[in-house]
């Protein structure tokens, strides 16, 4: 089982590292009339809590196996996949395929502290199932504003997310730039 954590972290830790590669190192400042959130960081686009959600929904496991750079796309999952899915001061969180059961979801860890972590599954199917979803500004980098919270948004929420297929990094990890977020769950 140790093994497994070991292989989970690692997988975490290179999803992480993507995502923050992906931030780039954003050294703009603020300026006294500029649009930011509470906490000084950038407003998240009017729209992108979405209140239907959108059409031509697929599980993650099925646009990593299909969609590719630039294309439109609609996918459902849960947040999870690491103990901090969501990337602090960052428009971005890991998606998980659905057809995978967090800790305690019919798994031997029934009082797992974390079940969105997905310690109990193969750290290999994690990373065939998972998803960074991010919402970009004009720039192409990820907002500089936490979605944890955002229309409801905690671990393990199930999700639907419109938007584009970003350029792949070297990992293969799938990145999606958000245009719409639906929280069903």
């Amino acid at each position: 089982m140790r093994h497994a954590f070991v292989n989970l972290r690692s997988v975490a830790l290179a999803i992480s590292i993507v995502t923050l590669l992906l931030a780039g190192c954003d050294r703009r400042t603020e300026t006294a009339g500029s649009k930011g959130s509470a906490a000084g960081g950038d407003a998240l686009p009017a729209g992108l809590a979405l209140t239907e959600p959108p059409a031509g929904v697929k599980d993650v496991a099925a646009v990593r196996a299909e969609a590719k750079a630039g294309d439109e796309v609609v996918l459902r999952g849960r947040v999870g996949g690491s103990l901090s899915p969501f990337v602090e001061g960052r428009a971005s969180f890991q998606l998980v395929d659905a057809s995978l059961k967090a800790c305690g979801e019919g798994t031997p860890m029934d009082n797992c502290k974390t079940p969105w972590d997905y310690c109990c599954d193969d750290p290999k199917d994690l990373a065939a199932h998972s998803a960074s979803v991010q919402v970009v500004g004009p720039d192409g980098r990820p907002l500089r504003a936490g979605l944890q919270g955002f229309a409801g948004l905690k671990p393990l929420s199930t999700v639907t997310v419109k938007g584009v297929v970003a350029k792949p990094s070297s990992s293969g990890a799938l990145v999606v730039n958000a245009t719409g977020i639906y929280v069903s769950g």
